[in-house]
């Protein structure tokens, strides 16, 4: 996590041990159209912000159409 003038980013490796990811699906995240990151050099990043809203928006259901999320 990186803090730039109250501005909070998560690296992926940060969103990985958030969510308990492992590395190819938190990569396939990161690709993700509908994912809000930005690409600087070759680093991916999420404004903390933006992921909070992210995962409020999203709504999973489990094989019984229960919401877990």
């Amino acid at each position: 996590m990186e803090k730039l003038d109250n501005i909070v980013m998560y690296s992926p490796e940060d969103v990985r041990k958030l969510l308990h990811l492992g590395n190819a699906k938190c990569l396939e995240l990161f690709n993700s159209k509908d994912f809000p990151s930005i690409k600087i050099g070759r680093a991916f990043w999420v404004k903390a912000d933006c992921l909070e809203k992210f995962l409020s928006e999203k709504h999973t259901l489990n094989s019984k159409n229960e919401e877990i999320f």
